[in-house]
């Protein structure tokens, strides 16, 4: 006598909890697929052949009822000449954008390859703060009064707003002084790696005035990209500097 078994392929609980094993008849997998974001080039393309599809369809139905229409009450041919100057509009709508899109890929393309100079560059830019990093010789600082003070002094504050060194500081205006800091403290401590602030604190001949300050800090492009706006910046150590910051190219 033959016996026959039948064998099933019986789910198991595996160590995570979760079921293992084969998947009975019938059943199916499914995965989730996302959609990438279509470019302009891409929209400009898909209606130009939707206005395309359109067109023909407006002309089949235009012949259609041309044929059929009612020789007593024939068409309104002033209503046709309207509707096809308004396709011919769109028409040349979409052509305008894609000759816009092709300029803006050019203007892009042109404006990355001049960017590329920047690199390896030391540049001023607009900043108050700076990364300090073991084995630098000189403070990345400098600023510029709008008008001459009769005294000004430089703070040095860490990353906590504390400060750890005042230093007095040039009063003429209209030059980018540096600011000269061997990295100690008021105490004549060598300070610890890290980001630091500086403030620049004038003060005027005439103590009602204020006069405004730009500081500045220096550092070499390593870098080129864009932030999250889509603005140019460069990568200076650990910052990322906005291209229309950028005072002095050296």
């Amino acid at each position: 006598m033959t016996t026959t078994t039948n064998t099933t392929n019986t789910p198991t609980v595996n160590q995570y909890g979760t079921y293992s094993g084969g998947l009975s008849k019938g059943s199916k997998t499914a995965t989730e697929t996302s959609k990438t974001p279509q470019t302009d080039a891409e929209k400009t393309a898909s209606a130009t052949k939707g206005l395309g599809d359109n067109f023909q369809t407006f002309l089949t139905m235009l012949t259609t009822q041309m044929k059929n229409q009612d020789p007593l009450k024939p068409l309104d041919t002033n209503d046709m000449t309207k509707q096809l100057v308004d396709f011919a509009n769109v028409e040349q709508n979409i052509g305008t954008n894609s000759r816009l899109d092709k300029l803006v890929q050019l203007q892009s393309a042109g404006t990355a390859s001049t960017n590329l100079a920047y690199l390896g560059r030391t540049v001023a830019f607009e900043g108050d703060n700076f990364q300090y990093s073991q084995g630098m010789t000189q403070a990345p600082l400098g600023y510029e009064l709008a008008t001459s003070a009769k005294s000004v002094r430089v703070d040095i504050l860490d990353s906590n707003g504390n400060i750890i060194r005042s230093m007095p500081g040039e009063t003429t205006a209209g030059t980018k002084h540096a600011v000269s800091w061997d990295f100690k403290d008021n105490n004549g401590r060598a300070v610890q790696p890290g980001t630091y602030r500086m403030n620049v604190a004038p003060v005027s001949e005439n103590k009602n005035d204020t006069i405004k300050t730009t500081t500045y800090t220096f550092g070499t492009v390593a870098g080129i990209g864009n932030n999250k706006d889509g603005e140019t910046v460069l990568n200076i150590g650990a910052s990322e500097v906005p291209l229309s910051k950028l005072t002095t190219v050296y």
